[in-house]
């Protein structure tokens, strides 16, 4: 009897798997109980939906949750757009005819610009593999405000010619309106509220996103021990992380713990005062406070209501 009950349970850890592999995200193993290996491996698998289900609907989970609707652009190897999608042609908020066949460089900041040129054209020790990047690029827009964009960017090979093929997502507008023609003046002005300028930032602080989530159960190293590990200045982690992910990084720690810990509530046997000391609260009504706070109820209304 133990052996088939364990084979259905075996099985709904298969099916969750599948459920995984194909992106979704919402479904979950019913767990009981138990506490042996196959309840373990089932709370580790409810867990991870859980965690991919909230990073890749994150509304600014840096676009590489969907694209499904991406600016696409062809670029040759003079740099010059031969090929955009009308996603790109809006974005520009100029004619068609006024983008292709025109330099990139009419419609990037300088900085951009120069920036993929050197990483585009880096020093490749064997070029028989295509060139697969990731790029921050600045676009200017016809009598907008600068938009700063994620994509990757990939080398194409024909013959002795090659081209750069970009698609990617909007990061974020930092300006809501701007009237005018843009000097680099006024470029400079808009630029004052952002410290996300450059491509290598944007990865440490995804980095410092990461760390944050692999170290739940335990408690937030203080900033400046967090921008030494990861050579980024502390000014520009705080402030980058609350430009890119629209939280601070002491809230967004707390968040994530938090919600962690409703899983655990609503999946596991484990006291509401085990969980709470395992990710890291150091004291029981300190957790249940915040917790209160942020679902409305207190942890033992959602243990009683799967109890």
């Amino acid at each position: 009897m133990d052996d088939s009950v364990n084979l259905q349970r075996l099985e709904e850890l298969r099916k969750m798997i599948l459920k995984l592999a194909c992106g979704d995200f919402s479904y979950r193993v019913e767990l009981n109980n138990k506490q042996d290996d196959i309840a373990s491996f089932g709370l580790m698998l409810n867990l991870l939906a859980e965690e991919l289900g909230s990073f890749l609907t994150h509304p600014n989970a840096f676009g590489e949750k969907d694209l499904q609707k991406p600016y696409a652009l062809l670029i040759d190897n003079e740099f010059n757009i031969i090929g955009a999608n009308w996603i790109f042609i809006n974005l520009l908020k100029y004619s068609k005819d006024k983008v292709i066949n025109q330099p990139i460089q009419n419609f990037i900041h300088s900085n951009s610009y120069k920036n993929f040129k050197k990483q585009v054209r880096g020093d490749q020790k064997d070029t028989q593999y295509a060139l697969v990047i990731k790029l921050i690029l600045i676009f200017l827009p016809f009598n907008s405000a600068p938009i700063d964009c994620w994509g990757y960017c990939y080398k194409l090979t024909s013959f002795k010619k090659s081209y750069y093929f970009i698609r990617g997502l909007c990061i974020l507008n930092h300006i809501n309106s701007f009237e005018g023609p843009i000097s680099s003046q006024s470029f400079h002005t808009q630029r004052v509220n952002t410290v996300l300028q450059f491509q290598a930032d944007i990865q440490k602080i995804r980095a410092v996103h990461q760390f944050i989530l692999e170290h739940l159960h335990e408690p937030l190293p203080p900033i400046s021990t967090i921008s030494r590990l990861f050579h980024i200045n502390e000014y520009k982690l705080k402030k980058g992380f609350k430009e890119l992910y629209q939280i601070t990084i002491f809230k967004f720690h707390l968040e994530k713990r938090l919600d962690q810990a409703m899983v655990m509530i609503k999946n596991t046997p484990t006291s509401l005062k085990v969980i709470s000391y395992s990710l890291g609260f150091k004291s029981f009504p300190h957790f249940s406070r915040v917790f209160k706070i942020k679902f409305g109820s207190p942890p033992s209304h959602f243990r009683k209501n799967n109890s």
